[in-house]
Order: structure tokens, then sequence, then C-alpha cells
């Protein structure tokens, strides 16, 4: 039998009895992918301790109104590809 196991903000599938035997051995010989860099701005904005952390990872910014709030970098790169014919 599978479980769907929540593990602060992933998930993963966990195998009891005979299923966790099969599903097992038919992974044993894939070797795990390399951790995401993108992904790791979020584990360090997890594991900063400091009331005054900011999230910079990938999101939709919001105001404390609830309007999205558009970047600097973003709005300076959409008027660079505005200008560029080759886009």
């Amino acid at each position: 039998m599978a479980h769907l196991i929540r593990d602060g903000s992933s998930c993963r599938l966990a195998f009891s009895g005979a299923a966790r035997s099969l599903s097992t051995a038919w992974w044993r010989h894939v070797e795990p992918a390399p951790k995401d860099p993108i992904l790791g701005v979020t584990e360090a904005f997890l594991a900063d301790p400091s009331p005054a952390k900011v999230s910079v990872g990938v999101a939709a910014y919001r105001d404390d109104n609830g309007k999205p709030v558009v970047l600097e970098c973003v709005r300076e790169a959409e008027r660079r590809i505005a200008g560029n014919s080759n886009m």
C-alpha cells in the first residue's frame, strides 16, 4: 500500500509491506539527482531563523493590499525584450 507523506514543503510516497520491497528493488539502480539550486534558495529561507528575512525564491509577490508587485529587474527585462526585434 502507498501513502502520501507531507514533509515540510515537499511530499513523498511511502510504501508498506510487499509494495515497499518491490518499490525499493525497482529503484535501487537509480542515482539521486543533484539538488536544484533554485530550490536551495527556498531551503535557505526556511532554515533562516531571522524574523526580518525576505523570501526571494520563486513566487508571485504581492503588496500589503494583495496587489501584484513587479520587481524593477523584471520591468527592465521587459523593456529590453520589447526593444529587441529578434524576440
